[in-house]
């Protein structure tokens, strides 16, 4: 996926269904809330790690996310 930014310029951060995030959980997976890209390994508690797929510092991992309140209604 693509960044999205806003008119201030500043990265508008993806958000995330809450089978997406259960199903990260389940595989030790996080996101990139800056592109969207799913990263393997990634730790329950990970925040602000490098995305591999964009460079941005927007990789979280599952139960972050869902505690973050980064789940689509």
């Amino acid at each position: 996926m693509a960044i999205e930014y806003g008119k201030s310029g500043k990265i508008v951060a993806k958000r995330f269904t809450l089978e997406e995030i259960e199903q990260a959980s389940e595989n030790m997976t996080g996101f990139c809330r800056a592109c969207g890209e799913e990263a393997a390994c990634c730790e329950p508690d990970a925040r602000n790690y490098k995305c591999e797929a964009c460079g941005a510092r927007q990789m979280f991992g599952a139960e972050e996310l869902f505690l973050m309140g980064a789940v689509k209604a």
